[in-house]
C-alpha cells in the first residue's frame, strides 16, 4: 500500500472520517522525523501521534497512531496523514482522487447557486420522493423546534434508519451495514454542531444506545457498528471537553459514564 493508492486498501467510511479531519483542519502538527519518515499531531477528543514511514517510492513501510481505535488496522487519524503526505508530495496524476473530490463539490456547488429558489425546491421534493430518511434528515437539520421537539425529530430520525435498513427478519445484512452506519453517523455531526450542550450530548447517547443494540441486529463483520460506537464515544467527549459552562461534576459523570 502507497500513500498514492491507500485508499483502494481502506474501509470506506475510515476514509470519510479521515478525509473530513485531513480538510478540517485537525492535523495540527507535522515533523519529519528522519528520512521519510513522519510524526503528525492530529486534534481529535485528545491530541493523538500518527507516525508515517516510507519508502522512496511512497510505500507505507510503517503507520502508527496511539488513539485507542482497535476495530482495524488503520484508524481515521493515520488516513488524515495519508491524505497530507499526497499533497506534500505535490504529484498531481497520483493526487487526482483528493482533487476530484474538491472539484465534484464545486461543480455541483456552481450549478446550485445558478437555480432559483423555486428550482432548487423542485429539484429537492423530486430527491425526496417517498425517502422517509432524508425527509427525517432534512427537517431535523433544518427546521426551528426546541430541545424537546429536536430530540424527538433525532429519535424519530434514527427510528427511519434503522427501518430502512432491516430485512424482512428485523437483521441487517453486511452489504448494507457500511450505509446504515454512514447514516446513523449524520447524527453525530448534528450532535457537535448543536450550540446545547445538554442536547448535543442527549443527541449522542441516542445514537450509543441505537448502535450497541445494533450489535443484536446488524452483522458486524467488517467493524463497521463497533467503529460507529468508538466514534459516538469520541463524539461524547469532544462535546464534554469543548464545554466551558459544563459542571466540573457534570463534565466528570459524562467522562465516567462514557
Amino acid at each position: 500500500m502507497t500513500i498514492y493508492d491507500f485508499e483502494d486498501y481502506i474501509d470506506e467510511i475510515i476514509l470519510d472520517r479521515g478525509y473530513d479531519y485531513y480538510v478540517g483542519g485537525n492535523i495540527i502538527d507535522l515533523y519529519n522525523h528522519g528520512k521519510n519518515e513522519y510524526i503528525f499531531k492530529i486534534q481529535g477528543s485528545d491530541d493523538y501521534e500518527v507516525m508515517v514511514k516510507l519508502d522512496d517510492n511512497g510505500e507505507i513501510l510503517y503507520s502508527e497512531c496511539n488513539c485507542p481505535y482497535d476495530y482495524g488496522p488503520v484508524c481515521k487519524h493515520q488516513v488524515a496523514a495519508f491524505y497530507k503526505l499526497v499533497e506534500i508530495f505535490g504529484n498531481q496524476n497520483e493526487a487526482s482522487n483528493v482533487q476530484k473530490r474538491a472539484k465534484e463539490q464545486q461543480d455541483i456547488k456552481e450549478v446550485l447557486d445558478s437555480l432559483s429558489k423555486e428550482e432548487l425546491i423542485d429539484i429537492i421534493m423530486d430527491l425526496i420522493g417517498d425517502d422517509e430518511t432524508l425527509k427525517n434528515r432534512l427537517v431535523l437539520r433544518y427546521s426551528k423546534v426546541d430541545s424537546k421537539q429536536e430530540l424527538i425529530r433525532c429519535r424519530k430520525l434514527i427510528n427511519s434508519i434503522v427501518r430502512k435498513y432491516k430485512d424482512r427478519d428485523g437483521f441487517i445484512s453486511y452489504n448494507e451495514t457500511y450505509d446504515f452506519v454512514s447514516e446513523m453517523g449524520d447524527l453525530l455531526w448534528k450532535a457537535r454542531d448543536t450550540e446545547d450542550i445538554f442536547l448535543a450530548l442527549d443527541i449522542a447517547f441516542l445514537v450509543l444506545e441505537e448502535a450497541i443494540q445494533a450489535f443484536e441486529y446488524a452483522d458486524d463483520s467488517g467493524g463497521s457498528i463497533g467503529l460507529l460506537a468508538s466514534e459516538t464515544i469520541e463524539v461524547i467527549g469532544d462535546i464534554v471537553f469543548r464545554s466551558e459552562n459544563l459542571d466540573i461534576n457534570l463534565k466528570r459523570k459524562y467522562l465516567i459514564g462514557y
